[in-house]
């Protein structure tokens, strides 16, 4: 029974910290930043944490203009046991977005609907955070949740003609997807046909060179072969005795 009764006050007292307001927050809704940003990093430092000590020293940073250490100040609050995890994730991916991140935004709107699937802001920002990346589908798919979650939203007109806008776009993707892909197949089976071509006029050029070549030699050999015979052609008068030695001979015909 003792050990429940501590237990249940420890709760309290964490409850009791966690609803008091520190100097640090009182100046961010003082609308001081710069000065609640000092407040509440020493606020951490002695461990005066509350549920929306780095919320509120994230959104100071923001107000400053300071995104990466507003950003840094939200994901710290990730590891506190204390923090709104899917406020801390939202408010890291409008960070993001603001700073023109929009892939780290979609991250953190993901991680704000994975933890709260009901926070429907977090879908349609994380639609808006895909649309500036030009992922059109994921971004549909999206905002059509959102419209079908939160039917009363005052821009439910301007999102329903963004949607109309973006089914028209994945069309015209889609057929230009199909007309570039016809395109390509054109483009290769021209550059098959050019090659082919370039291909049997170096064949024609490689053969009449094969062929001339031949003739040249033909000529050549005919030409060795005419003088070799010339050569050889003896004198009724001249013969050979040997490889250095030539007999001459004369002789008087008898005959008259």
């Amino acid at each position: 029974m003792k050990k429940r009764f501590v237990s249940l006050f420890f709760i309290v007292s964490a409850m009791a910290f966690l609803s008091a307001e520190s100097e640090g927050e009182r100046q961010f809704k003082a609308n001081n930043p710069s000065g609640a940003a000092v407040l509440l990093e020493s606020e951490i430092q002695r461990g005066e944490i509350s549920a929306d000590t780095y919320n509120f020293l994230g959104l100071a940073y923001f107000q400053l203009g300071e995104y990466a250490k507003s950003i840094d100040a939200f994901e710290r609050g990730m590891k506190s046991s204390y923090a709104d995890r899917k406020k801390l994730c939202f408010n890291e991916g409008n960070v993001a977005y603001a700073s023109g991140d929009y892939e780290k935004a979609e991250n953190c709107f993901s991680l704000a609907v994975a933890v709260s699937p009901q926070m429907y802001s977090a879908v349609l920002n994380r639609a808006n955070a895909r649309l500036m990346q030009k992922k059109y589908g994921s971004a549909l798919d999206d905002y059509k949740l959102y419209v079908a979650s939160v039917p009363d939203d005052p821009q439910r007109d301007s999102i329903i003609r963004l949607i109309s806008y973006l089914e028209e776009q994945l069309v015209f993707e889609e057929q230009e997807k199909v007309r570039l892909a016809e395109e390509q197949k054109r483009i290769a089976e021209e550059n098959e046909r050019m090659q082919a071509e370039i291909a049997r006029r170096e064949a024609e050029q490689a053969a009449a060179e094969a062929a001339r070549k031949a003739e040249e030699e033909e000529r050549r050999r005919k030409l060795l072969e005419e003088v070799a015979n010339s050569l050889q052609q003896t004198d009724t008068t001249n013969m050979t005795a040997g490889a250095e030695e030539v007999l001459d001979y004369e002789y008087e015909s008898e005959l008259d």
